[in-house]
């Protein structure tokens, strides 16, 4: 004759409430790690941790605004001018833009600037000036951050951040990573695409397929 539910005995009782303790712990324990999951995704913004990047970005935009001097016609010529001139239909090009030897690419993301702020009526000069240099300060901020995750890649984590804190403290850098000049944004492209494909990861794929 079996026991009836209410007459089991306690040790019965002791492993029912094991078994529904163990359960709940291992739901307890998948909900906390999806929630750190969660967390952790958003803390981190380009692959590195938010706070990090925004401090960069704010860097880079202090940086941008601190520099109110001209180093190159370059800075105008290869990139402003050519962009006010294919919205606007006036300024002056320079011999290689009239000859055709230089591409578009660079001087159509200011063109497009340009073209939003047109059609929304704020095309004052003040924006015409200091919007694309905001942009190209993004950029480089975006650089920065790409750098650090680049070193951490190829080095240690101390040899990152002291990259990193050479890359900030950079007089040439900070001189020159907020100008409109194509050099900027070719350095800036560069790093990125070393961030994503680096040059020592390359060499020791290509080597271990060789032997």
């Amino acid at each position: 004759m079996e026991p009836e539910a209410g007459d089991r005995g306690p040790a019965f009782r002791s492993l029912h409430s094991r078994c529904g303790e163990m359960k709940l712990r291992k739901r307890k324990s998948t909900l906390c790690v999806n929630t750190q999951a969660k967390r952790s995704r958003r803390r981190d913004l380009l692959g590195e941790n938010i706070y990090l990047v925004l401090f960069t970005i704010a860097l880079r935009m202090f940086n941008c605004f601190l520099v109110q001097t001209s180093f190159v016609p370059d800075e105008y010529w290869q990139s402003l001018e050519v962009a006010h001139h294919m919205v606007f239909s006036y300024g002056y090009l320079t011999w290689e833009w009239t000859e055709r030897l230089r591409g578009y690419t660079y001087p159509l993301i200011f063109a497009s600037i340009y073209k939003i702020l047109h059609l929304l009526g704020k095309d004052s000069v003040q924006l015409l000036i200091w919007i694309p240099r905001l942009a190209q300060a993004l950029l480089s901020a975006v650089a920065d951050v790409r750098l650090y995750s680049l070193m951490k890649q190829v080095g240690k984590q101390e040899v990152a951040r002291w990259v990193f804190f050479c890359q900030l403290c950079s007089w040439f850098t900070w001189y020159c990573c907020t100008r409109t000049l194509t050099n900027t944004m070719e350095t800036t492209l560069t790093v990125i695409a070393l961030s994503y494909y680096p040059l020592g990861g390359s060499r020791s794929r290509s080597s271990s397929e060789w032997k």
